[in-house]
């Protein structure tokens, strides 16, 4: 509670010089708005930062908008101006076209409406010439296309995770663990295998597919009328590298903080012989048997030379046993002001009373001295 020290020293002492040196209210209301406003500033900026974060969700193509491009007339103007001896000049921009290049426009179930550039491949670049309507962009993006988005949300669990991390895991120790995947391409698609796996182009498709499966929009039963996601659950699986110890999953677990509220990851280390030497699944599902199922499923399995069975039946499990957590359980947790940020409530609040301290003591000086000239 340090940092709440520093706004109530700026208010009391404010208070206190004012019956001393000049009751000038006004100018303490001024100064404690200031404080107060720094003050809020600074603890809403450090909750904001160590709470905000970021899901991708999944989703499909849906509707498609094409607008082509047009001229717009832009009517000329004619601007005068009279010199002091009397004299008019003008000046006259003649009327042109401005030209407006082609819209074309994407809805996903994920992410509304937005324009598009470029081919789901990424290789076509949309001109004026192609696509001309809605029918050709559909060409480009079929119904149904998987898409993906990234969005904000409060987690308090980012702010307090050192109360679910593993105590015995030091990310130091793991310095070449991999990103989460957050990145969406132009083309609406975010690569959720990490690493290497046996035909990954095709495993990634499968993926993708299934994790818009799980997000498919199905009647809200507490809201009639409405829809919501499915499952609420995307599925990523990351090759952490062969013949690595299990304390990695452990690390990356501990570094992407057990992953969103809507992830469901799956992490494991292949034996040189084909085999899987550990897998380690994690998630804020709250059936944790599936994660043992998946677990043993996968070490069963083996790593194979083909990952898209491997997708397809881990993804099913998931679509019959997974239940997300209600991020809401986690209100509970108090989110303290961090170290760095209490040093600048302190450094902005000194600031402010110094300067109001001076300000009082000049104003405060300069009526003695005129009461001082005036009984002379």
């Amino acid at each position: 509670m340090a940092y709440w020290t520093a706004l109530f020293l700026v208010l009391i002492v404010g208070f206190a010089i004012e019956l001393i040196t000049g009751r000038k209210w006004w100018r303490y209301l001024l100064t404690s708005v200031l404080a107060v406003i720094l003050f809020a500033g600074v603890v809403a900026s450090d909750f904001f930062l160590r709470t905000v974060d970021t899901e991708v969700w999944s989703g499909a193509v849906t509707d498609w908008e094409h607008k082509e491009e047009w001229d717009e007339w832009i009517a000329g103007s004619e601007e005068c101006s009279t010199d002091s001896r009397g004299h008019k000049s003008c000046t006259k921009e003649p009327g042109h076209y401005e030209h407006h290049e082609a819209v074309n426009k994407l809805k996903t179930s994920d992410n509304g409406w937005f324009e598009v550039r470029r081919s789901m491949d990424g290789r076509t670049r949309f001109t004026d010439r192609s696509p001309n309507s809605a029918a050709e962009l559909a060409k480009y993006f079929p119904p149904g296309t998987p898409s993906a988005s990234v969005h904000l949300y409060v987690n308090k669990v980012r702010g307090s995770y050192s109360l679910f991390k593993h105590s015995d895991i030091d990310l130091k120790d793991y310095p070449d663990l991999p990103e989460y995947p957050s990145f969406v391409s132009e083309v609406l698609h975010v690569d959720r295998i990490v690493g290497n796996v046996p035909n990954r182009q095709n495993a990634l498709a499968a993926l993708a597919a299934w994790n818009t499966e799980l997000n498919k929009a199905v009647p809200d039963p507490d809201r009639p009328g409405e829809t919501k996601s499915w499952k609420q659950v995307n599925l990523i699986f990351v090759n952490m590298g062969t013949n690595l110890p299990e304390a990695y999953g452990y690390a990356l677990q501990d570094k992407w903080k057990n992953g969103n509220k809507n992830d469901f990851i799956v992490s494991f280390s292949p034996a040189s012989d084909g085999s899987m030497k550990w897998v380690h699944a994690f998630s804020w599902s709250e059936v944790d048997m599936l994660k043992l199922e998946v677990q043993d499923y996968m070490t069963e399995q083996g790593y194979g030379k083909d990952f898209v069975p491997i997708v397809d039946h881990v993804a099913q499990m998931v679509a019959d046993q997974f239940v997300r957590k209600q991020f809401a359980d986690f209100n509970y947790l108090q989110i303290e002001v961090s170290e760095t940020s209490t040093y600048i409530i302190w450094g902005l609040e000194m600031f402010v009373l110094l300067f109001y301290v001076y300000r009082c003591i000049i104003t405060f000086v300069r009526r003695r001295r005129n009461l001082t000239y005036d009984y002379s």
